[in-house]
């Protein structure tokens, strides 16, 4: 008897389980496109290219003013993009995921002004925000955002730590954004692929229970 209602309640267990796991991904928000990320991926790799013939005759100055700028292309692709497709786009999820990463970015530009003597730390300053905010709304974003978060939080303390003691490239910034949001394009279009089969796979899903 106690064994038969000790069965009962994992499988309860279980189903509370699935439950949740099914009301958190109707939460997640999949309003980003891989295509927005690889074409950020190429903007960062074609910037880091264009400093390095004229690198010499650019001081910390420009180069945080730089990548400032493609920073500022990349969001606004990004918002227009989800403007264009509002109407597909659950209002709630995207506000949530909005809340979540929009500190760390109005962080990152109010430090500019503070730190522009200092501007050489900018980028990797940056940086760590970026993935910061990817930590932070990562419970709304699908996919494996939380090591990618990790990766631009330690790829920014590198980069921070490199310019305070006085190595300077432009190439820490732009590869290590074109890899991070290669890696994006790759989860994201895994999560569409996913969002695709889900109606077919979703019947089969009430038939795990062995009573």
């Amino acid at each position: 008897m106690s064994a038969g209602s000790g069965f009962d309640v994992e499988d309860a267990l279980r189903r509370v389980a699935d439950i949740h796991a099914q009301v958190a991904r109707s939460s997640f928000f999949r309003g980003y496109r891989a295509e927005i990320a690889v074409g950020q991926a190429i903007l960062a790799l074609g910037t880091a290219t264009v400093e390095w013939f004229y690198w010499a005759a650019l001081d910390a100055q420009a180069h945080a003013t730089i990548w400032l700028a493609v920073a500022l292309v990349c969001a606004l692709a990004s918002l227009i993009d989800l403007a264009l497709r509002r109407r597909f786009i659950p209002r709630p999820s995207a506000r949530l995921a909005a809340l979540q990463l929009s500190p760390a970015l109005v962080v990152g530009v109010a430090l500019a002004p503070l730190l522009w003597d200092q501007a050489e730390l900018l980028p990797g300053i940056w940086t760590m925000l970026f993935g910061v905010g990817l930590l932070s709304s990562a419970p709304y974003l699908p996919g494996h955002i939380r090591l990618l978060g990790l990766f631009y939080l330690a790829a920014g303390a590198v980069m921070a730590h490199a310019a305070g003691i006085g190595l300077s490239s432009p190439w820490p910034m732009g590869l290590t954004f074109c890899g991070g949001q290669l890696v994006a394009a790759a989860i994201l279009r895994e999560i569409q692929a996913s969002s695709a089969a889900t109606p077919q796979q979703t019947p089969s899903h009430p038939n795990t229970s062995d009573d």
